[in-house]
Order: C-alpha cells, then structure tokens, then sequence
C-alpha cells in the first residue's frame, strides 16, 4: 500500500514516471527500515529477501495500467496483489537475490 500511496504521491508533484516509481518503492522501504531499526532489529532490506525488488515492480505495474487508462481502485488492487504475491512466493520458495561476494 505505501508503495502505490508513494508512486501517487511523487505524480501528483509533478515529477517524471521513472522517480515515482523509485519514490514509491522507497516510502515501503524506509518505513520497514525505521521500524526495524526502532525495534534493534536488522533492516529487512539488509538481508537478502525480495523485498524492494517486488515494491518497484508493484510501482511499474501501478504505473503501466495507469497509462492505459485503467480506474485507480481496480489499478490499487492489482498493484498491491502483485506486490504481495511477489512476497509471498518469494518467502515461501525461500528466494533471494544473488549477494555481492567480496573479493580480496
């Protein structure tokens, strides 16, 4: 939800598709990472679940099916299912983005 509310927020300032979509991933984002860090938790997004990843895709879809002109509570809803069953898959299959691995 914090994702589409974002990507919308950051329209209706007037700036470019591409940043919304960033803005609305990151106003999902910091709030888990504010709430990890206020509980002395690590940050979600620190660790390697698909977590921003499946926001930003939520964000693009949000903003695909607004360009085609598709109601915005119908829009909200497949929006916000996409980005709960990208989640979901992901934490019951167990996947995870590949790590950077230091080189020394």
């Amino acid at each position: 939800m914090f994702t589409i509310v974002g990507t919308e927020k950051a329209l209706s300032l007037g700036v470019h598709p591409v940043i919304a979509a960033i803005m609305g991933m990151f106003s999902a984002v910091m709030g888990g990472v504010i709430r990890d860090v206020l509980t002395n938790e690590i940050p979600i997004i620190f660790k390697k679940e698909i977590y921003a990843t499946a926001c930003l895709m939520g964000a693009i879809c949000y903003l695909t099916l607004e360009y085609v002109g598709l109601e915005r509570n119908i829009n909200f809803l497949i929006s916000a299912l996409l980005i709960m069953s990208i989640r979901l898959v992901a934490v019951k299959l167990n996947l995870s983005l590949p790590k950077f691995i230091k080189e020394e």
